[in-house]
Protein backbone atom coordinates (compact mmCIF):
# COMPACT_ATOMS: atom_id res chain seq x y z
CA UNK A 1 0.00 0.00 0.00
CA UNK A 2 1.33 3.44 -0.95
CA UNK A 3 2.26 5.80 1.86
CA UNK A 4 -0.06 8.76 2.27
CA UNK A 5 1.94 12.03 2.39
CA UNK A 6 1.84 13.93 5.66
CA UNK A 7 0.63 17.54 5.35
CA UNK A 8 4.24 18.80 5.44
CA UNK A 9 5.28 16.48 2.58
CA UNK A 10 2.16 16.54 0.42
CA UNK A 11 4.10 18.43 -2.28
CA UNK A 12 6.52 15.57 -2.98
CA UNK A 13 4.39 13.86 -5.68
CA UNK A 14 4.34 17.11 -7.68
CA UNK A 15 8.13 17.03 -8.20
CA UNK A 16 10.02 15.71 -11.18
CA UNK A 17 12.21 12.62 -10.85
CA UNK A 18 15.40 14.70 -11.01
CA UNK A 19 14.18 16.86 -8.10
CA UNK A 20 13.30 13.78 -6.06
CA UNK A 21 16.78 12.38 -6.70
CA UNK A 22 18.31 15.65 -5.53
CA UNK A 23 16.35 15.44 -2.28
CA UNK A 24 17.45 11.83 -1.80
CA UNK A 25 21.11 12.73 -2.29
CA UNK A 26 20.78 15.72 0.06
CA UNK A 27 19.52 13.44 2.84
CA UNK A 28 21.75 10.41 2.28
CA UNK A 29 19.13 8.18 0.69
CA UNK A 30 19.55 5.99 -2.41
CA UNK A 31 18.79 8.13 -5.46
CA UNK A 32 18.04 5.31 -7.89
CA UNK A 33 14.65 3.97 -8.89
CA UNK A 34 11.42 5.15 -10.45
CA UNK A 35 9.52 8.23 -9.35
CA UNK A 36 7.03 6.26 -7.21
CA UNK A 37 9.95 4.44 -5.57
CA UNK A 38 11.71 7.70 -4.76
CA UNK A 39 8.54 9.26 -3.35
CA UNK A 40 7.88 6.24 -1.13
CA UNK A 41 11.49 6.29 0.07
CA UNK A 42 11.38 9.98 0.95
CA UNK A 43 7.99 9.73 2.67
CA UNK A 44 9.23 6.87 4.82
CA UNK A 45 12.55 8.50 5.75
CA UNK A 46 12.10 12.26 6.00
CA UNK A 47 9.86 12.31 9.12
CA UNK A 48 12.36 10.22 11.12
CA UNK A 49 15.57 11.58 12.61
CA UNK A 50 18.67 9.37 12.57
CA UNK A 51 20.73 11.74 14.66
CA UNK A 52 18.45 12.32 17.64
CA UNK A 53 16.10 10.02 19.44
CA UNK A 54 13.10 9.35 17.15
CA UNK A 55 10.57 10.10 19.91
CA UNK A 56 11.98 13.64 20.27
CA UNK A 57 12.97 13.25 23.91
CA UNK A 58 14.53 16.44 25.21
CA UNK A 59 18.21 16.81 25.95
CA UNK A 60 18.43 19.11 28.94
CA UNK A 61 20.96 21.90 29.33
CA UNK A 62 22.18 21.66 25.74
CA UNK A 63 24.23 18.56 26.51
CA UNK A 64 26.31 17.79 23.39
CA UNK A 65 25.39 14.80 21.29
CA UNK A 66 28.35 12.89 19.94
CA UNK A 67 28.87 11.08 16.65
CA UNK A 68 31.62 8.48 16.36
CA UNK A 69 32.45 7.95 12.68
CA UNK A 70 34.54 4.89 11.77
CA UNK A 71 36.32 4.28 8.46
CA UNK A 72 36.95 0.55 8.39
CA UNK A 73 40.35 -1.03 8.10
CA UNK A 74 42.78 -3.39 9.81
CA UNK A 75 46.09 -1.60 9.36
CA UNK A 76 44.51 1.83 8.98
CA UNK A 77 41.21 2.13 10.86
CA UNK A 78 40.38 5.81 11.18
CA UNK A 79 37.81 7.37 13.47
CA UNK A 80 36.66 10.76 14.64
CA UNK A 81 34.25 11.93 17.32
CA UNK A 82 32.11 14.97 16.54
CA UNK A 83 30.27 16.85 19.29
CA UNK A 84 27.06 18.70 18.43
CA UNK A 85 25.35 21.24 20.66
CA UNK A 86 21.60 21.10 20.06
CA UNK A 87 18.93 23.65 20.87
CA UNK A 88 15.63 22.00 21.65
CA UNK A 89 12.61 24.06 20.57
CA UNK A 90 9.10 23.37 21.78
CA UNK A 91 8.21 21.26 18.77
CA UNK A 92 10.99 18.79 19.68
CA UNK A 93 12.99 19.12 16.47
CA UNK A 94 16.55 19.80 17.66
CA UNK A 95 18.47 22.51 15.81
CA UNK A 96 22.25 22.66 15.81
CA UNK A 97 23.98 25.68 17.26
CA UNK A 98 27.64 26.61 16.73
CA UNK A 99 30.08 24.57 14.66
CA UNK A 100 30.42 20.82 15.11
CA UNK A 101 33.48 20.17 17.27
CA UNK A 102 35.87 17.36 16.39
CA UNK A 103 37.07 16.07 19.77
CA UNK A 104 39.00 13.03 18.55
CA UNK A 105 40.50 12.23 15.15
CA UNK A 106 42.98 9.41 14.76
CA UNK A 107 44.10 6.39 12.77
CA UNK A 108 45.10 3.12 14.41
CA UNK A 109 46.22 -0.41 13.56
CA UNK A 110 43.66 -2.88 14.85
CA UNK A 111 45.93 -5.92 14.65
CA UNK A 112 49.71 -5.98 15.09
CA UNK A 113 51.89 -7.18 12.25
CA UNK A 114 53.21 -10.71 12.74
CA UNK A 115 56.87 -10.99 13.64
CA UNK A 116 58.70 -12.73 10.82
CA UNK A 117 60.96 -15.64 11.74
CA UNK A 118 62.55 -16.06 8.31
CA UNK A 119 65.93 -14.64 9.39
CA UNK A 120 66.02 -16.85 12.49
CA UNK A 121 64.98 -20.05 10.77
CA UNK A 122 66.31 -20.13 7.18
CA UNK A 123 64.22 -22.18 4.82
CA UNK A 124 60.96 -21.68 6.68
CA UNK A 125 57.97 -19.87 5.21
CA UNK A 126 57.04 -16.39 6.48
CA UNK A 127 54.61 -16.30 9.36
CA UNK A 128 51.09 -15.97 7.95
CA UNK A 129 48.96 -13.49 9.82
CA UNK A 130 45.88 -15.18 11.33
CA UNK A 131 42.48 -13.67 10.67
CA UNK A 132 40.19 -16.25 12.22
CA UNK A 133 37.26 -15.07 14.37
CA UNK A 134 38.88 -16.13 17.65
CA UNK A 135 41.84 -13.83 16.87
CA UNK A 136 39.84 -10.80 15.81
CA UNK A 137 37.04 -10.95 18.39
CA UNK A 138 39.26 -9.56 21.19
CA UNK A 139 40.39 -6.78 18.84
CA UNK A 140 36.78 -5.72 18.29
CA UNK A 141 35.99 -5.68 22.01
CA UNK A 142 39.22 -3.84 22.86
CA UNK A 143 38.65 -1.18 20.21
CA UNK A 144 35.07 -0.42 21.18
CA UNK A 145 35.83 -0.55 24.89
CA UNK A 146 38.56 2.05 24.46
CA UNK A 147 36.61 4.44 22.23
CA UNK A 148 33.15 4.00 23.79
CA UNK A 149 33.30 2.88 27.40
CA UNK A 150 36.37 5.03 28.07
CA UNK A 151 35.34 8.00 25.93
CA UNK A 152 35.69 11.42 27.51
CA UNK A 153 33.83 13.56 28.35
CA UNK A 154 31.00 11.15 27.44
CA UNK A 155 30.38 8.19 25.12
CA UNK A 156 29.06 8.73 21.58
CA UNK A 157 25.30 8.78 21.12
CA UNK A 158 25.49 7.77 17.44
CA UNK A 159 28.04 5.46 15.82
CA UNK A 160 28.57 5.34 12.08
CA UNK A 161 30.44 2.40 10.55
CA UNK A 162 31.55 2.49 6.93
CA UNK A 163 29.81 -0.27 4.98
CA UNK A 164 32.30 -2.54 3.28
CA UNK A 165 32.09 -4.00 -0.19
CA UNK A 166 32.68 -7.66 -0.92
CA UNK A 167 34.55 -6.87 -4.12
CA UNK A 168 36.91 -4.06 -5.02
CA UNK A 169 36.82 -2.06 -8.25
CA UNK A 170 34.30 -4.44 -9.85
CA UNK A 171 36.67 -7.42 -9.64
CA UNK A 172 35.21 -10.92 -9.94
CA UNK A 173 37.50 -12.22 -7.22
CA UNK A 174 37.12 -11.57 -3.51
CA UNK A 175 40.41 -10.69 -1.85
CA UNK A 176 41.37 -12.26 1.47
CA UNK A 177 42.01 -8.80 2.94
CA UNK A 178 38.46 -7.79 2.00
CA UNK A 179 37.12 -10.78 3.90
CA UNK A 180 39.14 -9.76 6.95
CA UNK A 181 37.73 -6.25 7.02
CA UNK A 182 34.18 -7.50 6.35
CA UNK A 183 34.46 -9.96 9.23
CA UNK A 184 35.78 -7.28 11.57
CA UNK A 185 32.97 -4.94 10.51
CA UNK A 186 30.40 -7.58 11.45
CA UNK A 187 32.11 -8.08 14.80
CA UNK A 188 31.91 -4.37 15.60
CA UNK A 189 28.16 -4.42 14.95
CA UNK A 190 27.78 -7.54 17.10
CA UNK A 191 29.70 -6.06 20.03
CA UNK A 192 27.76 -2.79 19.83
CA UNK A 193 24.45 -4.65 19.69
CA UNK A 194 25.47 -6.61 22.79
CA UNK A 195 26.56 -3.48 24.68
CA UNK A 196 23.24 -1.83 23.85
CA UNK A 197 21.13 -4.91 24.69
CA UNK A 198 22.87 -5.28 28.05
CA UNK A 199 22.32 -1.64 28.93
CA UNK A 200 26.05 -0.85 28.96
CA UNK A 201 25.74 1.70 26.15
CA UNK A 202 22.60 3.54 25.03
CA UNK A 203 23.45 4.86 21.58
CA UNK A 204 22.47 4.00 18.01
CA UNK A 205 24.55 2.33 15.27
CA UNK A 206 24.21 2.85 11.52
CA UNK A 207 26.03 1.35 8.53
CA UNK A 208 26.92 4.06 6.00
CA UNK A 209 27.35 3.48 2.28
CA UNK A 210 30.55 5.26 1.11
CA UNK A 211 28.99 5.97 -2.29
CA UNK A 212 26.25 8.12 -0.76
CA UNK A 213 28.79 10.11 1.23
CA UNK A 214 30.81 10.77 -1.91
CA UNK A 215 27.70 11.62 -3.92
CA UNK A 216 26.74 14.19 -1.31
CA UNK A 217 30.07 15.99 -1.03
CA UNK A 218 31.47 15.51 -4.52
CA UNK A 219 28.38 15.04 -6.64
CA UNK A 220 27.73 12.45 -9.32
CA UNK A 221 25.56 11.93 -12.39
CA UNK A 222 22.45 11.35 -10.26
CA UNK A 223 22.62 14.83 -8.79
CA UNK A 224 24.50 16.64 -6.04
CA UNK A 225 23.63 18.74 -3.04
CA UNK A 226 24.77 21.99 -4.64
CA UNK A 227 26.30 23.59 -1.54
CA UNK A 228 29.07 26.10 -2.24
CA UNK A 229 31.34 24.61 0.39
CA UNK A 230 31.35 21.18 -1.24
CA UNK A 231 34.16 20.05 -3.49
CA UNK A 232 33.84 21.02 -7.15
CA UNK A 233 31.63 18.45 -8.80
CA UNK A 234 32.52 16.96 -12.18
CA UNK A 235 30.27 15.15 -14.61
CA UNK A 236 32.43 12.19 -15.62
CA UNK A 237 32.44 9.05 -13.46
CA UNK A 238 35.07 9.12 -10.77
CA UNK A 239 37.68 6.52 -10.17
CA UNK A 240 38.33 5.50 -6.60
CA UNK A 241 41.69 7.28 -6.51
CA UNK A 242 40.18 10.53 -7.79
CA UNK A 243 37.45 10.40 -5.17
CA UNK A 244 39.97 9.86 -2.39
CA UNK A 245 42.12 12.76 -3.57
CA UNK A 246 39.12 15.09 -3.74
CA UNK A 247 38.00 14.17 -0.23
CA UNK A 248 41.51 14.80 1.09
CA UNK A 249 41.52 18.23 -0.56
CA UNK A 250 38.03 18.95 0.81
CA UNK A 251 39.03 18.14 4.38
CA UNK A 252 42.24 20.12 3.92
CA UNK A 253 40.16 23.20 3.11
CA UNK A 254 37.96 22.62 6.16
CA UNK A 255 41.03 22.55 8.38
CA UNK A 256 42.81 25.51 6.80
CA UNK A 257 39.86 27.81 6.13
CA UNK A 258 37.57 26.92 9.03
CA UNK A 259 33.84 27.60 9.05
CA UNK A 260 32.78 23.95 8.74
CA UNK A 261 34.19 22.20 11.80
CA UNK A 262 36.21 23.18 14.85
CA UNK A 263 39.10 21.03 16.04
CA UNK A 264 39.95 20.62 19.71
CA UNK A 265 42.64 18.82 21.72
CA UNK A 266 44.31 15.90 19.99
CA UNK A 267 42.10 16.42 16.95
CA UNK A 268 43.71 19.83 16.46
CA UNK A 269 47.13 18.16 16.39
CA UNK A 270 45.86 15.71 13.76
CA UNK A 271 44.54 18.63 11.72
CA UNK A 272 47.91 20.37 11.81
CA UNK A 273 49.60 17.21 10.59
CA UNK A 274 46.92 16.72 7.95
CA UNK A 275 47.67 20.05 6.21
CA UNK A 276 51.42 20.14 6.89
CA UNK A 277 53.52 19.17 3.89
CA UNK A 278 56.80 17.33 4.08
CA UNK A 279 58.43 16.48 7.39
CA UNK A 280 55.96 16.37 10.26
CA UNK A 281 52.96 15.91 7.99
CA UNK A 282 50.68 12.89 7.89
CA UNK A 283 51.55 10.54 5.05
CA UNK A 284 48.37 8.54 4.39
CA UNK A 285 45.48 10.97 4.67
CA UNK A 286 42.59 9.33 2.84
CA UNK A 287 41.39 7.23 5.80
CA UNK A 288 41.34 10.25 8.11
CA UNK A 289 39.50 12.23 5.45
CA UNK A 290 36.95 9.45 4.93
CA UNK A 291 35.91 9.20 8.57
CA UNK A 292 35.48 12.97 8.87
CA UNK A 293 33.49 13.48 5.66
CA UNK A 294 31.31 10.53 6.67
CA UNK A 295 30.55 12.05 10.06
CA UNK A 296 29.90 15.51 8.63
CA UNK A 297 27.69 14.07 5.89
CA UNK A 298 25.50 12.55 8.60
CA UNK A 299 25.22 15.96 10.27
CA UNK A 300 24.28 17.69 7.01
CA UNK A 301 21.81 14.97 6.04
CA UNK A 302 19.99 15.58 9.31
CA UNK A 303 20.06 19.35 8.84
CA UNK A 304 18.71 18.99 5.31
CA UNK A 305 16.00 16.59 6.46
CA UNK A 306 14.73 19.15 8.97
CA UNK A 307 14.97 21.96 6.42
CA UNK A 308 12.92 19.97 3.92
CA UNK A 309 10.21 19.41 6.54
CA UNK A 310 10.26 23.10 7.46
CA UNK A 311 10.75 24.78 4.06
CA UNK A 312 9.00 22.37 1.75
CA UNK A 313 9.57 22.81 -1.96
CA UNK A 314 11.54 26.02 -1.30
CA UNK A 315 14.44 23.82 -0.16
CA UNK A 316 15.10 22.95 -3.81
CA UNK A 317 15.85 26.57 -4.62
CA UNK A 318 19.16 26.29 -2.80
CA UNK A 319 20.33 23.28 -4.77
CA UNK A 320 22.56 23.67 -7.81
Amino acid sequence: MALRPSPSLAWLPTLKAAQLKALATATGLPSSGTKPTLIARLLASLPISKLYHPDGASNANDTPLRILSIDMGIRNLAYCQIALTPTWPAFKQPMLSALPVVEAWDRIAVAPRPISTVSELPGTAPVKEPFDPSTYAPYALSLLSSVILSARPSPPTTILIERQRFRSMGSFSVQEWTLRVNMFEAMLHAVLHTLRARGIWAGYVYAVEPGRVQAFWLGNEEGNSGKAERARAVKEPRKAKQGKEEKVRLVGRWVEEGGVVALEGRAEETGMGFVRKGRGGIGKKDDLADCLVQGMAWVRWEENRRRIIREGVRFLEGLG
